[in-house]
């Protein structure tokens, strides 16, 4: 179905939806209040009370949808606010990765070529060359930051592109790459799969894989990221290859296909080594806030001197030198005139990690703050060893790979192990016994046809609740009307709906079979019908590693809202308005914060499951870890800022050895250095 023919669908569909609604709440309207106002006994009229409640909030969040599609934005419009959100979040992501107010210059170089080439060289190279860009770099020599920062360059340099950052990891090995690049962005934007599918065929998107070699559990295994490039080389839009930039380690690449890496229409650059002077003056600035700081100095000549000279070239290891020195001089753990970070400290990546660590866990607030971070980073291992787990033995769940860098919030819960999917169980059986109880003394003395209809919900929903609750892999909401136009869907959605409202027919009556149908319409559809959400992408927008999970929770409240009127109806014919409705409002708001949609409800039971050995608020944690510089936001999921943390946390951190160093700690005392005088 062309996209045009496709909106007329939706805005026909929501239109229809808006006038039946406007028709109940018309009709419930005119027979209540004559009906109440005369006898304000008559239990059956004044139920519609709750009707009417529900069913105009309803109608105005569909009426907000309807104007949203007939004044759907046009594509130049989507593209230039995916520009404006992409600005953002690129520049949020990289203030997280430099945790300095200094940037590091990082030159690179051309295969073949003998001169370097800066940030826009490499970007115009890889917007507008012939050939498609692969940057090559050791561990924390700036793979990542490189594609942050190419990705903004782009942004300024050609305003009809959106460059998108996108994590080579998360490529699901075996599917084309024309075919999971849409469903990735759909996923990382507010945008459905078409929109998502027109702005890469029409040239728009400009993706910036970033770590090919995450998908190889070693540097000697590379058949997934082998596979992944040879689509990339191969990959064509309107009979032209791709333009793209991958980063890659330079182990991995070695170990990658000849013919791979010789492909003609791939261009090679390597990140180089950060120069002693620039190292310098990031040091300088970075810890002392001057060009020239003599502490920053002394400290990099003792670098190089002990023949630690490969930490100043490392981008990460130099920043996380920088830090560790701030660190220092600002908790007073130095005299004045000494070295802030020694040689010893500096051995090898691991003991600067570990005194990094320490520096930040234990010395950089007063007594209950650096506990709270003693527990943190406790809870911070648990992650890293899950992580480190799933990356050694490739863990499957329900036939998908387990993330091996990614924290991802809305696919953490196999870290609570079996328990999760117990707990996901005994929330739903909780939470829908007492909907069942009322169901049952409603309806239980209205004849046969009523009873059947009972028992034939409850054996439906058992099986609902069994299928779910025990399944290991929940798919996320996605937020895409187009489903709509989908006969497999929308068909199951309204015929599911219809047989509900012939069943309130024949028991209750028309206008109750009305107010059925579009209830059951609503919550089936935002359940399993079209996709879970009533969402558009007229506002397209960054989702983020909150995203899903909000997405999530919103879909789990208007789930249970639109419950609410048939709810608030029963309940005030049961037990009268005054406490009807105020019952059927707790019974939904409970239920919409729990266990309305799949993923949200598994999330509160990894929580309630883990029992204290994860964070009670993991998304609250992580933020405050991205805070301390353990990890970082990498789109929808939070990593490790290098593997040397995720290895430290995973095997040598000693949570009892941390605990002991924190506690004897002084409090941090207010502290000035002195330098020597600044030479120009």
């Amino acid at each position: 179905m062309r996209p045009g023919s496709r909106r007329r669908v939706l805005r026909w569909t929501a239109g229809a939806l808006v006038t039946l609604l406007s028709a109940i709440v018309v009709v419930t309207t005119a027979t209540f209040v004559p009906a109440y106002m005369a006898d304000k006994t008559l239990s059956n009229k004044a139920g519609y009370l709750g009707t009417i409640l529900g069913a105009v909030s309803l109608l105005a969040f569909l009426v907000q949808q309807l104007i949203g599609l007939v004044r759907r934005d046009k594509p130049a419009a989507v593209i230039e606010q995916l520009r404006s959100e992409l600005l953002r979040e690129l520049s949020a992501r990289l203030r997280q990765l430099r945790r300095t107010s200094e940037h590091i210059a990082l030159s690179y170089r051309s295969a073949g070529e003998s001169s370097d080439v800066q940030l826009e060289a490499l970007a115009q190279a890889a917007l507008r060359g012939p050939q498609r860009a692969v940057l090559l770099g050791h561990p924390g020599r700036g793979k990542s930051y490189t594609a942050l920062q190419v990705a903004l360059e782009i942004l300024k340099q050609d305003p009809a592109v959106v460059p998108l950052v996108v994590p080579a990891g998360r490529w699901i090995d075996g599917e084309e790459i024309d075919a999971w690049l849409p469903k990735f962005i759909a996923t990382e934007f507010n945008v459905s799969r078409g929109s998502a599918q027109d702005l890469i065929e029409s040239g728009r998107i400009f993706p910036v894989l970033d770590g090919i070699d995450e998908l190889c559990i070693d540097e000697t295994t590379v058949e997934p990221a082998e596979r992944l490039l040879r689509q990339l080389a191969e990959w064509r839009l309107r009979e032209e290859p791709a333009r793209f930039l991958a980063t890659c380690r330079r182990a991995t690449w070695s170990a990658l296909d000849q013919n791979l890496r010789d492909h003609y229409t791939l261009q090679v650059y390597t990140i180089r080594p950060v120069g002693y002077a620039e190292a310098t003056r990031y040091l300088s600035r970075s810890i002392g806030g001057a060009d020239v700081f003599a502490q920053a100095l002394d400290l990099a000549t003792s670098l190089q001197d002990e023949g630690r000279g490969a930490l100043l070239a490392s981008p990460w290891q130099l920043s996380l030198i920088a830090e560790l020195a701030r660190n220092r001089l600002a908790t007073h753990r130095t005299d004045p005139g000494r070295t802030l970070v020694t040689t010893g400290e500096t051995a090898n990546a691991a003991s600067l990690v570990a005194n990094y660590v320490e520096s930040v866990g234990t010395v950089r607030a007063a007594l209950p703050i650096r506990l709270r971070n003693v527990l943190d980073l406790w809870w911070l291992s648990h992650y890293a060893k899950y992580l480190e787990l799933n990356r050694s033995s490739q863990r499957v769940v329900a036939g998908r790979t387990l993330p091996a860098r990614d924290i991802i919030l809305h696919r953490l819960w196999p870290v609570a192990g079996r328990a999760a999917l117990a707990t996901d169980f005994i929330l739903c059986v909780l939470l829908s016994v007492p909907g069942f109880v009322w169901a049952a003394m409603f309806l239980w003395d209205r004849g046969w046809i009523a009873r059947g209809g009972l028992l034939l919900g409850a054996a439906v929903w058992s099986a609902m609740l069994i299928r779910t609750s025990t399944k290991p892999w929940m798919p996320a909401a996605t937020p895409d009307w187009s489903r709509l136009s989908d006969l497999r869907f929308s068909l199951r959605q309204t015929a599911t709906a219809l047989v509900i409202a012939v069943a309130a027919w024949l028991v209750l009556g028309p206008w109750i079979a009305l107010i059925s149908f579009v209830t059951a319409w609503l919550a089936i559809g935002l359940t399993v019908g079209f996709g879970q959400t009533l969402a558009t992408d007229t506002r397209p927008e960054i989702v983020g590693p909150l995203g899903v999970l909000r997405r999530e929770r919103t879909v789990s409240r208007l789930s249970a809202a639109v419950m609410f009127p048939i709810l608030a109806w029963g309940f005030s014919l049961q037990w009268g308005v005054l406490l009807g409705v105020p019952l059927a409002l707790l019974y939904c708001a409970v239920v919409g914060e729990t266990v309305a949609c799949a993923l949200w409800r598994r999330y509160v039971a990894m929580i309630v499951a883990s029992a204290f050995r994860l964070p009670l608020a993991p998304a609250r944690f992580l933020q405050r870890m991205c805070g301390l510089g353990f990890v970082r936001v990498a789109g929808i999921a939070y990593q490790f800022r290098h593997d040397e943390l995720l290895r430290y946390f995973a095997n040598n951190y000693d949570v009892r050895d941390h605990f002991r160093r924190s506690w004897r700690t002084e409090a941090p005392q207010p502290y000035r250095t002195s330098p020597r005088p600044v030479v120009e």
